[in-house]
C-alpha cells in the first residue's frame, strides 16, 4: 500500500506482530463485514440513449456520450439508524461516500449489505430515480460518462457506490463513534475522518501504510507507542492537525467505552512533547493492540471537546470536520454525496465526486449494477456471473474469476442473547450447543448463499482460510455441515429436556426464541427461514421476524433487545474477530448500546484470554491466547459459527479503473472496510 499522490513514503514501519489486534459494517465491530439486504424491488434505472439530435430531456443538445439520468435533490426524509459498530475491521472496516453536486451526474443508490468497508465518490441521482423520485430534465453541468462507452474525452465525475440496502431513509449523522450514524452504517466515515495508518486486511503480514502518521515506534517492552505525525496535514476547516488532536482522540475513546469501536487499550499516560509527536504509555505491554491504535479515526479536539456524549451525539453534515479527501456536499434521506476536498493534504483526489444512494433492496441494487448505473457494490447477487458479469463482460468484474468469486472476510454467526428476557432457555449452554448441532449449514450455503459463502467448519469462530495460521487445532473441522439430530437428542436429554407434544420441554417451558433479520437481507432472510424449518423439525419452537429495516435491526442487536440474530463478523484480525464476540468489556446492560459482545456473554476466562493476548510480546504468547479464546467460544457457544462470510465486491471499469483484484490485492475492496478511502484514491476516471 502506498500514500496518495503528493504524500511522502516511509522507509520504516512499526513492528507488526502477527495477529495483532486492531471497526463496520467494528469497533470491535464494524460491524463492520457487511452484507446484502433487500426490500421492495424498484423499477430499473436507465441511462438515456445517445443521439446526434440531442438528449431526450433537452432536444438540441448533442451529448458527447450517454449519461446517467440526474435526479432532483429532494428534501430530507425521516432517516433510519445504521449498522452495528464494526470491529476494528468490511473489513471493516468503514466505507465512504463521495460528493454529490446538484446538476451533476447523479448516483444510483446505496448498495445492499456488504461485508466490508471503502472510499468512493458518488453523486446520488440515479438511485432516486429507482426509488420513484422525480428527475431533473436538463443539467447545465458537465455530463458524466456512461458505462459501456468505449471512448470520448469527458471523464467520469461521480463514482456511484452502494453499500447497505434496506434503509427506510438515511439519517443525517456523521459521528464516527456512533454505530447507527450514516457514516458507520454505510461505511463511509473514512472519506472524512482518517486513521494514522492504513492496513491491508487481505494480507495481515503486510506492513501498514503511513497515513496521518509517518510511523509508530514501539518500545522493546511493548509498553510505549510513539506516534510521529505526517507534516502538513490540515483539517477541512483549514486548521492544522496537531498532536493535541491525536492525544485528545485516544483519551476520548478510552474514556467512553461505547465510542471505543476499535478496542483501543487505555493508556496510563498520554504526552505531546511537540506538535507532531504523541507518546502513549501503557501499564502493561500493548503491542498486540498496535492495529487498533493505528486504525483509530482521528477527530478534531477543537470541535469534539465541546461534544457531550460522543458515542451518541449527532454530527450534521455541516459539522463533519475531518482530514479526509472528501467533504459532504449534499444530504437527503435517499442520497448523500461527497465532493473532493480541494485542500486535501494528499493532493486533489482524481475522483471528483462520490455518491451513495438508498436502495430499498438487494434486487434493486443488483438491477442498477447490471445496468451500469453503479460503479461499486457490495451485494450478494444470485448467479452473479449471469446476473452481472455477463451483462457487460468488458467492464463488469469480480475480485476473482474462479469460484467462490469473493474472498472470505468474516465469520457469519448466529448471535444468541444470553440475557434475553423473552428467551431464557438461551442462558443454558446445552441449549446453545444443541442449536449449533441442529442447523444445516450446507443447505444454507447452497440454497441461500449460492455457495459464495461456505459452511463454517470450526466452532472456534475464526474465518477460514484467512485465519488458518491462527486456528486452534482442537477446534478444526469440528462442525458438521449438515444437521445432527442425534447430537441434539443427546445434548437436550442429558440437560433434562424431554419432548412433549413434539417440542423439547423442561419445567413446562419449551425452547422458544425468535430469529430477527430484515427480509430485505435476502440471503440472511432465507438463512433464517431455513434454520426455523430445520430446528422446528427437531423439536425447537422457533419464530422468525423480518419486519424491520436495517436501523431497527441494528438497534435491537446493539441494545440487547432481541433473542437470536444472524450477523456478519467484525474485526480485521483473528484476535479482533474473537474479541468482538467474547470481550465482556465491550458490552452493556440490556437496553443500552454496546460496542461488541452482543450476546451479553460474560466469562472471566474469556476476559483473561483477551487481556493475555493484549499483553503478549511474542507470537507464541499471542497464539496461546487465541487458542484459549477459540476454545471458550467452542465450549460455551455464545455465538454459533454458521458460514464464512464473503467480502462482497462487484465493480465496473466503464467509468473508473484501478480497482483491486486477486492479482492486484493492494487493499481489501469490499464496501465495508476502513480502507475504502485508500481504494478510491487509487482510482482513475476513464476519459
Amino acid at each position: 500500500m502506498s500514500r496518495p499522490a503528493g504524500c511522502s513514503t516511509l522507509s520504516t514501519h512499526p513492528p507488526r506482530p502477527p495477529n495483532r489486534m486492531c471497526r463496520r459494517r467494528g469497533t470491535c465491530p464494524r460491524p463492520s463485514a457487511t452484507r446484502t439486504r433487500r426490500i421492495r424491488r424498484e423499477p430499473p434505472l436507465r441511462r438515456p440513449a445517445p443521439t446526434t439530435q440531442g438528449s431526450p430531456e433537452c432536444p438540441g443538445r448533442a451529448p458527447t456520450r450517454p449519461k446517467r439520468r440526474p435526479l432532483r435533490h429532494t428534501a430530507n426524509r425521516p432517516a433510519r439508524t445504521g449498522r452495528i459498530a464494526a470491529a476494528p475491521p468490511h473489513h471493516r472496516s468503514l466505507t465512504w461516500t463521495w460528493s454529490f453536486t446538484t446538476g451533476r451526474r447523479a448516483p444510483v443508490g446505496p448498495k445492499e449489505r456488504t461485508t466490508m468497508r471503502r472510499s468512493t465518490t458518488f453523486t446520488s441521482i440515479a438511485v432516486l430515480a429507482a426509488l420513484g423520485m422525480s428527475l431533473t430534465a436538463c443539467s447545465s453541468s458537465s455530463s458524466p460518462k456512461s458505462s459501456g462507452s468505449g471512448g470520448g474525452s469527458v471523464a467520469a465525475e461521480t463514482l456511484y457506490l452502494e453499500d447497505n440496502t434496506g434503509a427506510t431513509a438515511f439519517t443525517e449523522d456523521f459521528n464516527p463513534f456512533d454505530g447507527n450514524s450514516f457514516g458507520r452504517t454505510q461505511n463511509t466515515d473514512s472519506l472524512i475522518y482518517e486513521p494514522l495508518l492504513q492496513y491491508n486486511t487481505l494480507n495481515p503480514t503486510q506492513a501498514p501504510t503511513p497515513w496521518l502518521a509517518d510511523k509508530i515506534d514501539w518500545s522493546s517492552d511493548g509498553k510505549t507507542a510513539t506516534i510521529h505525525l505526517h507534516a502538513g496535514v490540515k483539517w477541512s476547516d483549514g486548521s492544522p492537525l496537531t498532536s493535541e488532536d491525536v492525544a485528545f482522540t485516544y483519551q476520548l475513546v478510552t474514556d467512553n467505552a461505547a465510542a471505543n469501536t476499535q478496542g483501543v487499550p487505555k493508556a496510563a499516560s498520554i504526552a505531546t512533547p511537540d506538535t507532531s509527536t504523541v507518546v502513549l504509555t501503557f501499564a502493561s505491554p500493548e503491542m498486540a493492540s498496535a492495529q487498533a491504535i493505528g486504525n483509530q479515526l482521528i477527530v478534531q479536539k477543537k470541535q469534539w471537546s465541546a461534544v457531550s456524549g460522543p458515542a451518541t451525539a449527532v454530527i450534521k453534515a455541516s459539522q463533519a470536520i475531518g482530514t479526509g479527501p472528501y467533504v459532504v456536499d449534499a444530504f437527503a434521506a435517499q442520497k448523500v454525496s461527497y465532493k473532493a476536498n480541494p485542500a486535501y493534504w494528499g493532493g486533489k483526489p482524481k475522483v471528483p465526486e462520490v455518491a451513495v444512494a438508498n436502495y430499498a433492496s438487494n434486487d434493486a441494487a443488483t438491477t442498477a449494477l447490471a445496468q451500469g448505473q453503479l460503479d461499486l457494490a457490495g451485494n450478494d447477487i444470485n448467479n452473479v456471473l449471469t446476473s452481472f458479469v455477463a451483462k457487460d463482460t468488458q467492464h463488469n468484474h469480480l475480485f476473482q474469476t474462479d469460484a467462490p468469486y469473493f474472498p472470505a472476510g468474516n465469520t457469519v454467526a448466529l448471535l444468541l442473547n444470553t440475557k434475553s428476557p423473552t428467551a431464557p432457555a438461551l442462558a443454558d449452554v446445552a441449549v446453545r450447543k444443541a442449536v449449533s448441532a441442529g442447523i444445516d449449514r450446507a443447505s444454507m450455503a447452497s440454497q441461500c448463499e449460492t455457495n459464495y459463502e461456505l459452511p463454517a467448519s470450526s466452532s472456534g469462530g475464526l474465518t477460514l482460510p484467512l485465519d488458518q495460521s491462527s486456528l486452534n487445532p482442537a477446534t478444526a473441522k469440528d462442525l458438521k455441515p449438515g444437521s445432527d439430530a442425534s447430537a441434539v437428542q443427546s445434548l437436550l436429554s442429558a440437560d433434562g429436556y424431554a419432548k412433549v407434544g413434539g417440542k423439547w420441554t423442561k419445567g413446562g417451558k419449551t425452547i422458544s426464541f425468535t430469529i430477527i433479520d430484515p427480509n430485505s437481507f435476502t440471503d440472511y432472510w432465507c438463512d433464517a427461514k431455513a434454520m426455523q424449518q430445520t430446528l422446528n423439525g427437531l423439536g425447537f419452537d422457533v419464530k422468525v421476524n423480518g419486519d424491520m429495516d436495517y436501523n431497527g435491526w441494528n438497534t435491537a442487536i446493539t441494545t440487547g433487545k432481541y433473542d437470536v440474530a444472524l450477523h456478519w463478523g467484525q474485526g480485521t484480525t483473528a484476535f479482533q474477530r474473537l474479541q468482538f464476540i467474547l470481550d465482556s468489556t465491550l458490552t452493556s446492560p440490556v437496553g443500552q448500546p454496546s460496542a461488541g459482545d452482543f450476546s451479553r456473554y460474560q466469562s472471566s476466562a474469556a476476559d483473561a484470554a483477551v487481556k493475555q493476548y493484549q499483553n503478549a510480546t511474542t507470537p507464541a504468547d499471542q497464539q496461546t491466547a487465541l487458542n484459549a479464546l477459540q476454545q471458550e467460544l467452542s465450549t460455551n457457544v455464545p455465538a454459533v459459527p454458521v458460514l464464512y462470510g464473503a467480502s462482497w465486491y462487484e465493480f465496473s471499469t466503464a467509468n473508473f479503473t484501478g480497482w483491486p483484484t486477486k492479482d492486484n490485492a493492494y487493499v481489501n475492496p469490499t464496501p465495508q472496510d476502513q480502507s475504502y478511502e485508500y481504494m478510491i484514491l487509487h482510482l482513475t476516471p476513464v476519459k
